[in-house]
């Protein structure tokens, strides 16, 4: 009889025991599961937003490496800016729709890192930044869009220089660029008036340099002009190359 009844005191206290850990076990599975499909969608908002970012940018875009943007330039026409400003609120708004507590620990940090980066570029918004919210040293501004740091006058010459040119297709995705230039300077005089029509203007130190980096692009030689780099490299068997694969 004693026997029979320790028996049955293990199996009652045995199933007090497995049962919680059968549920445990069962809860930590539909979080694992919920975890790893709130990470998917987190994943696959920063693959999308950053391929939209590249098409805003095709400089950026040259510069990493990103395919297809290389016969362009940043619209930087009033439509242009109105569409690149709808994106970031928008992306910002589609990130706040997902759970950041549904995300594993790392993928929260992640979360947090894009979210900071969206937010200080709507923020920056009322001061005339660009809203681009990958950020140099001294952000972008529409509103005072050249000075010594940057602007068309540096941009132009270093994204030429940084793309590729082996290829015939190579060389003509240079020469649609440089057919562009044009409308891309005309669009940033707009944006200078633009800027001084609202009183902004950048301080005189931060234009000492920029009469000279203006006069290097113009030389009286004209293939010595640092937006036409990549000319005097055509490698000799260029007619016979081929786009890579």
């Amino acid at each position: 009889m004693i026997r029979l009844f320790a028996i049955a005191a293990v199996g009652i206290f045995g199933g007090l025991f497995v049962l919680p850990m059968l549920a445990l076990a069962q809860s930590a599975a539909s979080r694992n599961g919920e975890q790893a499909e709130a990470a998917r969608k987190v994943r696959a908002y920063l693959d999308n937003d950053w391929k939209r970012w590249m098409q805003q940018y095709p400089e950026m875009a040259t510069s990493v490496g990103f395919p297809g943007q290389n016969r362009r330039w940043s619209d930087d026409s009033q439509e242009g800016l109105e569409a690149r400003i709808k994106h970031l609120r928008e992306s910002l708004s589609e990130l706040k729709a997902i759970s950041r507590d549904a995300l594993p620990a790392e993928e929260q940090f992640n979360y947090d890192l894009y979210r900071e980066l969206l937010e200080t570029a709507v923020e920056g918004l009322q001061y005339g930044d660009d809203p681009l919210p990958f950020r140099d040293v001294v952000p972008g501004n529409i509103w005072m869009p050249v000075t010594q740091m940057g602007g068309v006058q540096q941009g132009i010459a270093s994204t030429l220089a940084a793309m590729q040119h082996k290829t015939v297709p190579e060389y003509e995705d240079v020469l649609a660029r440089l057919e562009a230039v044009p409308k891309n300077v005309e669009q940033n005089l707009v944006l200078l008036q633009e800027g001084l029509k609202k009183g902004y203007t950048p301080p005189k130190l931060m234009l000492r340099d920029v009469p000279k980096q203006i006069a290097d692009l113009i030389p009286a030689d004209l293939l010595a002009s640092r937006s036409c780099s990549p000319s005097p490299n055509f490698p000799r068997d260029l007619s016979r190359r081929s786009a890579p694969g």
